[in-house]
């Protein structure tokens, strides 16, 4: 069963694309990610996902249902975080989300809210207006969660919210999608998904140029390598270190290495010459990330 699907998805503001035939499936009890930088075209998809704009072309199903009309049954069953959120500067935290609760027919003392600002360190007693970015964005977060839904779609959660507090809310996110929630979240924060999403796409200019498992991203048998030899100098010509299948540079007394396949060969080779210091490590997913997205990048031009 899909949580979210869209086929050839496309909006356009005028002559300006938006986004053009974006094509996801989001199943059932996952995590997905939905990455790419401010500008991407994230937004605008998610919109369209809430029913706020309409598209210019494309299908759009949700919880298995299509969006042709406007459904509030199903909207009960979502729950949307907005990448900026405003609310009437005078109430406090908890009139907002009593005044939420009243909106679902629910109680707020009947609701995990106080579970849930415990664990965000969230004080609802005091005024919006003396709220930071990051208490405005925790507000949020609790509102979306009020009523139960069985869909989060969250936009730049993250965003005002310091480390140890982003720790927190993933530490959420996995309780939430262990009791069967499915999650939908963009971020520009790539190393962000490593800590939860189950799959990702990547968008680009309004067009996704990669879905995948993160653990499929992640078992690349890339590698980098930072050697320090015990001669001084850049060596790269002298030690034939640019014959290799590898990338090579030079900064700073340290040589580095990026190895696309096996490492064996490579080590082989520069362990003829006295080594200093050596460190070798997979690349994060950040940087793996990065890559593609600049090969592609690079590919249209």
């Amino acid at each position: 069963m899909s949580a979210i699907s869209t086929k050839n998805l496309t909006k356009y503001y005028g002559k300006h694309k938006g986004v053009s035939n974006i094509n996801l499936d989001v199943k059932e009890g996952e995590i997905f990610g939905f990455i790419g930088p401010n500008g991407a075209g994230k937004s605008t998809t998610i919109r369209m996902l809430m029913q706020l704009i309409k598209p210019t072309s494309g299908e759009i199903s949700v919880l298995n249902k299509p969006l042709t009309t406007e459904q509030h049954t199903l909207r009960n069953k979502i729950g949307y975080l907005p990448s900026e959120i405003n609310y009437y500067k005078d109430m406090t935290g908890k009139q907002v989300l009593e005044f939420a609760a009243r909106a679902n027919d629910i109680q707020l003392k009947d609701t995990s809210t106080n579970q849930y600002a415990e664990l965000l360190n969230f004080d609802m007693s005091k005024k919006v207006k003396s709220y930071s970015m990051g208490n405005r964005k925790k507000l949020g977060i609790l509102q979306t969660l009020l009523h139960k839904p069985k869909l989060l779609i969250l936009d730049e959660p993250t965003s005002g919210l310091d480390p140890l507090m982003q720790h927190s809310f993933f530490d959420l996110l996995k309780e939430l999608n262990r009791s069967g929630m499915t999650i939908f979240f963009s971020t520009h924060v790539l190393s962000e998904v490593e800590k939860v999403c189950d799959r990702v796409a990547i968008i680009r200019n309004g067009e996704i140029i990669r879905t995948s498992k993160v653990s499929e991203i992640q078992e690349s048998k890339k590698r980098s390598i930072e050697v320090q030899f015990m001669e001084s100098g850049n060596l790269i010509e002298k030690y034939g270190l640019q014959q290799m299948d590898s990338a090579v540079g030079f900064k700073n007394g340290i040589h580095y290495l990026t190895v696309q396949k096996e490492i064996h060969n490579v080590l082989k080779h520069i362990s003829q010459y006295p080594i200093q210091d050596i460190s070798i490590h997979k690349p994060t997913l950040e940087e793996l990330f990065m890559e593609y997205y600049e090969k592609e990048e690079g590919e249209e031009q």
